[in-house]
């Protein structure tokens, strides 16, 4: 088996490119087209695998509104507050915007779900000019076409005889 990046030979079960360290596990799957649908990531994002929601946006909105109110509220009442109050503030602002970028993710994928606004059939082949747009026509010069048999005779190279009559 060749390495499709580098053409380096390796053996049939290699899982790597002995000559780059490309990944060439999949070489032979794809050869033979037994290569499976969807290859398994290790490094998915969670969020990747969850569709956008509203109740999912709203959470994490209200979420963020609470770590700012604990965070006041750390500072007022708890004995050592005045100190770590304002690192709440991180994980306030990480989850407002989660949620405002979920809710726009989901705007997005219902705007671009939404069917197409209603639009009028078009015709496959456009209307007719009317004739009184039409420029007017100039008769006076016809010329007549060439004949078709001036042409083609006179290129065939046979030297014509004329006068001689066939019997």
């Amino acid at each position: 088996m060749f390495c499709p990046k580098c053409a380096a030979q390796n053996v049939e079960d290699a899982k790597f490119c002995r000559g780059c360290g490309s990944d060439i596990s999949l070489v032979p799957q794809a050869l033979t087209g037994h290569l499976r649908d969807e290859v398994p990531s290790r490094h998915r994002h969670r969020r990747e695998k969850t569709r956008p929601t509203i109740e999912n946006a709203v959470q994490s909105i209200f979420m963020g509104l609470a770590f700012i109110f604990v965070a006041f509220a750390a500072k007022s009442w708890a004995p050592a507050g005045h100190i770590w109050w304002f690192w709440m503030f991180l994980p306030a602002f990480s989850m407002l915007g989660r949620g405002v970028a979920l809710y726009m993710r989901m705007k997005e994928d219902q705007r671009r779900l939404a069917p197409p606004a209603f639009a009028p059939a078009q015709q496959a082949v456009p209307p007719p000019a009317y004739a009184a747009g039409l420029p007017a026509r100039d008769t006076g010069e016809i010329i007549p076409p060439p004949s078709v048999t001036e042409g083609t005779t006179r290129h065939l190279g046979v030297p014509v005889e004329r006068g001689q009559k066939n019997p």
